[in-house]
């Protein structure tokens, strides 16, 4: 559109008020415009949705005084709660615009990643600011798993079929050089690669076996991992042909499992012995002393339990996860006393690990799906 280059003579006839409302009206339609595209990587917002929102409570929510911060994802927003604070930020950030449920949802120091496995539309959130078009190399497609918490960084797919490899990507978009590299004939590099929970990656063969993987190693798991932690994992094993199957626990640091008394879960998956469980849905606290899994009941709906790992108590606690669950619908606090649960309906679910009771945060939040901490 040019400007300047003419004169209309269909604006003589206008009364003197009416041109000036016409005036105004367009250079608030330019300031609006201005606002709205800060850049060329600037998310589009639509005009009944502000890009930022901020909710101050004006005192700690569950009481919480540390500083870790709990974030939560939508269909188009993003949610930053900073407990100790009593404040909420509530981004737009536009759908991904893909039915594919494998969403990589990594928090750094200073933002979050959103990104599908599909080849669509990616975003970055940096806090307090506008969602940006995510580009460079951990934009694209395929996996994009966390790495070690104090590398700030992701593991992205580098390599090529013949040689498949991971890389670990600053979320400022550099290569620090580390690489997962897998033989022919080993571990796959499948789109629902996800992580260990210590900052490396777990993924399987053609044949569904699983490996954990990091720059120079992988190893096999036995059996069929149930829930993932800094500390320690939950394991489902069968023997056959009778297909019995029991839990155990192994140490993430020496890789000792012990088996584990008590039922093992029923699986929200079908499952045969060859057929392993993928992605593993359920979150061990960090202490390494629970595990919050997805478990199926006789009525077919699954819910969230929470299992005893000295002990092998089982507690229900009736939380209903939605059909489209995945891998981040469950996060645990630093400090291990809560669990969040990204739950049926979009509800955010608040657990208090010591009781099993659900605690609100008595602020109203819009639906999410995927939850995430930041330390």
């Amino acid at each position: 559109m040019q400007f300047g280059g003419g004169r209309s003579p269909g604006l003589r006839w206008l009364p003197r008020l009416a041109l000036t409302c016409l005036v105004l009206a367009a250079i608030a339609t330019v300031a609006v415009r201005g606002t709205g595209h800060q850049s060329l990587q600037s998310a589009t917002t639509p005009h009944s949705l502000p890009s930022l929102r901020v909710i101050t409570v004006g005192h700690p929510l569950l009481g919480e005084t540390a500083g870790w911060e709990l974030f939560a994802r939508g269909p188009d927003d993003l949610l930053r709660v900073q407990l100790a604070k009593g404040k909420v930020s509530v981004t737009y950030v536009p759908p991904l615009g893909t039915a594919n449920p494998n969403v990589a949802f990594v928090i750094g120091a200073h933002e979050a990643v959103i990104r599908s496995t599909d080849l669509v539309p990616a975003y970055v959130v940096p806090d307090g600011a506008q969602a940006r078009l995510l580009t460079g190399p951990l934009a694209g497609f395929g996996p994009l798993v966390p790495g070690p918490a104090r590398a700030q960084a992701a593991w992205v797919s580098t390599g090529s079929p013949a040689s498949p490899a991971l890389s670990l990507v600053t979320l400022a978009g550099r290569l620090p050089g580390p690489k997962i590299r897998f033989a022919p004939g080993g571990p796959q590099l499948p789109a629902t690669a996800v992580s260990d929970g210590r900052g490396y990656v777990l993924v399987t063969t053609g044949s569904f076996s699983a490996y954990d993987a990091g720059p120079g190693w992988d190893r096999p798991v036995p059996g069929t991992v149930v829930a993932v932690g800094p500390t320690a994992w939950l394991v489902l094993t069968c023997d056959p042909p009778d297909r019995h199957c029991r839990n155990e626990v192994v140490d993430v640091s020496d890789g000792v499992r012990r088996s584990l008394p008590g039922p093992a879960p029923a699986s929200p998956y079908s499952y045969s012995y060859d057929f392993s469980l993928w992605p593993p849905t359920g979150v061990v606290a960090p202490d390494g002393g629970t595990a919050a899994v997805a478990e199926t009941g006789r009525d077919g709906d699954v819910t969230v339990h929470l299992i005893n790992l000295r002990t092998g108590a089982s507690r229900n606690l009736r939380i209903p996860l939605g059909a489209d669950f995945n891998n981040q619908s469950m996060v645990w606090s630093p400090d291990s006393r809560w669990l969040f649960v990204a739950a049926a309906a979009g509800k955010l679910v608040t657990v208090d690990a010591s009781t099993g009771r659900a605690e609100r945060l008595h602020v109203p939040l819009p639906a999410v799906a995927q939850v995430a901490i930041r330390t």
